[in-house]
């Protein structure tokens, strides 16, 4: 099948986590009758969204402990860390499960992709 982009539907959605939320994002906004690479770009937005967001915070937060918790600053780098590991693997399993036309369903972000997709085509109709 091939998306509304004119790509097809395997590698639209691949493309959707290429770039993190922000390739999810503008896949979210192009794409507008596949719904695989809809849940897809979805899922991507959401999960590395909150990937995004939780190492921004840490290192934020890192920062800011050095004015009042110097002994926290340790800590909140190695979450910073392995949040960004933690977040290039399930990235590279998105990737390839996306391409390969598999409907991966990353636990939690998943659920959030599929009400994200209901409220879309209620607002729609």
């Amino acid at each position: 099948m091939t998306s509304s982009t004119g790509l097809p539907s395997n590698t639209a959605a691949a493309l959707a986590y290429a770039g993190w939320w922000v390739t999810g994002a503008l896949f979210w906004f192009l794409e507008r009758r596949d719904p695989f690479v809809r849940f897809h770009a979805a899922q991507a937005t959401i999960t590395f969204g909150a990937v995004a967001l939780i190492i921004a915070l840490c290192g934020m937060l890192a920062a800011l402990s050095l004015s009042f918790l110097p002994w926290a600053f340790s800590a909140l780098v190695a979450a910073a860390a392995v949040t960004w590991v933690t977040g290039v693997i399930l990235w590279g399993i998105a990737l390839w499960k996306a391409s390969s036309g598999d409907e991966w369903r990353i636990p939690v972000a998943a659920d959030l992709a599929d009400r994200l997709i209901r409220a879309s085509a209620a607002a729609s109709s």
